[in-house]
């Protein structure tokens, strides 16, 4: 399964971070850096796998220290809707 963003989300440069505006409800969500880099990946559709190997390298942590993480970060963006399953 691959992820990819919502197209009723549009995102913009916050802080350290990114703020993301779901279209639909008018809801703003945030991430920290870690998520920012995860969302900017998702623009073309990525796997599970793809995120954790590419954030793994980015900051230096073993895939097992963060696929969880990334995981839920997933599972929690798919409830809100700010991404897709493809």
């Amino acid at each position: 399964m691959t992820y990819l963003v919502s197209p009723e989300c549009v995102s913009c440069a916050v802080d350290d971070g990114i703020a993301i505006l779901d279209l639909r409800s008018n809801t703003y969500f945030s991430l920290d850096a870690v998520g920012t880099s995860i969302w900017n990946r998702m623009s073309n559709p990525a796997s599970l796998n793809e995120l954790t190997d590419a954030i793994s390298a980015e900051y230096a942590v073993t895939p097992e220290e963060c696929r969880g993480d990334i995981s839920d970060l997933l599972n929690d963006m798919l409830e809100h809707d700010l991404i897709q399953a493809v």
